[in-house]
C-alpha cells in the first residue's frame, strides 16, 4: 500500500551510511525506552518505518467508522429486546447483572478500537476491543519519536506528513461523557480521573503517559489498582482523592474473578455515584458474537440499506458455533458440517479471549486438529469467520546493517464516540499480529506528496 511513499522512505534509508543509521537507530531506541514506549519492559517496536495512508484511505476509514459506531448502538438495543441475540451473545450471569446495570449515560462506547485487515478485497474488520482498548497514548508518543527521526525529516521534504493527537480525543470523549453522566451535576465540574487496573500489568506505562497528559491539561488524575478503593457516604476514592471518572482499563473478566476484593468500585458504579468509562456494559458488543449477529442475514431488518451494505463489505461471515443450519453467499448449510469441509478458508475464535488465546487458524493445521477444534468449540462460546486476505508489507530495522522484513500488518482505528482519531498499527512475522502474543508495533501518518 502506498509503494512509491514507502518506495521513496528506503530509498533514503539506503542512502544513509552505516554510521548515520546505527546512531539514528540507537537514538530511537533509547527514545522509545526513555518516553515509555514499552509492554511489560518490551520496547514496542524495533522497525524504523511508520504506515503510510492517503488522504481518501483516511476518509474511506473515518466513514466506516462512522457508519460502525452507529450499527453497534443498534446492536446493543437488539440485546435488550432479542432473547437469540442475547442468547448468542453468551454473556455469563455475573456479565449480565453488570450490562443491566444503567451507566448513566447512553453511549455504548466511549472509547473503542476496530481490529482490522487491509488487504487486496479492502477494509475488512474482524474484531472489536469494546472493553478498554489499549495503545491510545502509545500511539501518540510513538508518533513523536519518528517524526524526529532524520531519514523521516528528509522524507518530509516531498511528502506532508500528518500524524493524530489520540489522547486529546480520548480526554475529549471522556469530559463529554462526564457532562452527560447523570450524576455530574452532584459532582465538581472537572473531574478527578482515575486510571483503575491491577498494579502488575504490562501496560502500566500508558497509564502514566495518559496521567502525565490529563495533569498536563488540569485534570486531576491518579493511577489505582480497584482492589485498594474505599467507598463511603456515597463516594469512591484512592486514599484521599475522591474519584468522580473512573477510566477503566481492568478487563471485566478479571474484576468478576476478583468481585469479592473489587466491592468499593462495584458498589459506587451500581449506586451511580462514579462515572465508568468504559461501562461494563460494553461487554455486550465485545463479545465476538457481534460479528456473527451483524453478519446474519436473520438480523438484516435491525440495519438500514446503507449500514448493510457497510456491513457486507467490511465485516466477514461469522457464526456463533452451534449445532444447526445457516446460511452462507445465498445458500443454506449445515453449519459445523460446513466449518468441518472448509477449514482452510476459516479460523476457530473463542467468543470472549484477547491476546489471540483459543484461536485455531484452519488453514495452519491438520484436519484431525481442525476437526478436535470444531469439537472443542461446541462445548464453550465460540464463534466461526471466514479467512480474509492477510496484508505483508516489507519493514526496514537495523541489525549490523539495514534489514527487511515482511511482515503482517493489523491496523486497529480508535473510536472515540463519533470521531476515529489514530490506529494501533501492529505488526508480526505469524497470523497473530498481536503485542500480547509478541508482535511488534509501529504508527499510521497519513501523507501527501507535496506539490511545488
Amino acid at each position: 500500500m502506498n509503494s512509491p511513499a514507502v518506495r521513496y522512505y528506503h530509498d533514503l534509508l539506503e542512502e544513509m551510511g552505516q554510521e548515520q543509521l546505527e546512531g539514528m537507530d540507537g537514538r530511537f531506541r533509547e527514545r522509545l525506552a526513555v518516553e515509555k514506549a514499552s509492554y511489560g519492559g518490551r520496547l514496542l517496536t524495533r522497525y524504523l518505518r511508520p504506515k503510510f495512508l492517503r488522504i481518501d484511505q483516511m476518509k474511506q476509514v473515518r466513514e466506516v467508522c462512522t457508519v460502525l459506531r452507529n450499527i453497534t448502538a443498534k446492536a446493543k438495543d437488539a440485546y435488550f429486546i432479542d432473547a437469540a441475540v442475547r442468547e448468542d451473545a453468551a454473556l455469563t450471569e455475573k456479565e449480565s447483572e453488570l450490562a443491566a446495570i444503567d451507566p448513566g449515560f447512553t453511549r455504548i462506547c466511549v472509547t473503542s478500537r476496530w481490529d482490522s485487515f487491509w488487504g487486496k478485497e479492502g477494509l475488512k474488520f474482524v474484531e472489536l476491543n469494546a472493553e478498554c482498548p489499549a495503545g491510545v497514548a502509545y500511539t501518540d508518543v510513538m508518533s513523536r519519536i519518528y517524526l524526529d527521526l532524520p531519514v523521516m525529516k528528509r522524507f518530509k521534504e516531498r511528502y506532508r506528513v500528518e500524524s493524530f493527537h489520540v489522547r486529546e480525543i480520548l480526554l475529549h470523549a471522556m469530559l463529554v461523557t462526564y457532562l452527560n453522566w447523570h450524576g455530574h451535576k452532584s459532582a465538581r465540574p472537572v473531574p478527578n480521573i482515575a486510571i483503575v487496573d491491577w498494579k502488575d500489568v504490562p501496560t502500566y506505562a500508558e497509564f502514566e503517559i495518559v496521567r502525565e497528559y490529563f495533569e498536563f491539561h488540569g485534570v486531576p488524575t491518579i493511577i489505582a489498582d480497584p482492589r485498594e478503593l474505599d467507598y463511603s457516604n456515597g463516594r469512591l476514592r484512592a486514599g484521599e482523592f475522591e474519584i468522580d471518572l473512573v477510566y477503566r482499563r481492568v478487563l471485566v473478566q478479571e474484576f468478576i474473578d476478583k468481585f469479592d476484593e473489587v466491592q468499593p468500585l462495584f458498589r459506587a458504579y451500581r449506586d451511580g455515584s462514579v462515572c465508568v468509562v468504559n461501562s461494563f456494559r460494553t461487554k455486550i458488543i465485545h463479545k465476538k458474537a457481534l460479528f456473527a449477529m451483524l453478519s446474519d442475514t436473520k438480523n438484516a431488518y435491525y440495519f438500514t440499506n446503507d449500514e448493510r451494505e457497510i456491513i457486507n463489505r467490511h465485516i466477514p461471515w461469522t457464526r456463533v458455533v452451534k449445532d444447526g443450519q445457516t446460511d452462507i453467499k445465498g445458500r443454506t448449510v449445515d453449519l459445523l458440517e460446513y466449518v468441518s469441509l472448509n477449514k482452510d478458508n476459516l479460523v476457530l475464535k473463542p467468543n470472549d479471549e484477547y491476546g489471540g488465546k483459543g484461536i485455531s487458524f484452519g488453514w495452519d493445521i491438520s484436519q484431525e486438529q481442525w476437526d478436535a477444534a470444531l469439537n472443542d468449540a461446541r462445548q464453550e462460546p465460540f464463534v466461526v469467520q471466514e479467512k480474509v486476505p492477510l496484508p505483508l508489507e516489507k519493514f526496514p530495522f537495523y541489525d549490523r546493517g539495514l534489514t527487511y522484513e515482511d511482515l503482517l500488518v493489523d491496523f486497529d482505528p480508535f473510536l472515540f464516540g463519533v470521531n476515529m482519531a489514530g490506529c494501533l498499527t501492529r505488526l508480526s512475522t505469524s497470523n497473530l499480529a498481536n503485542v500480547t502474543a509478541g508482535g511488534g508495533a509501529t504508527v499510521a501518518f497519513v501523507i501527501e506528496e507535496q506539490k511545488h
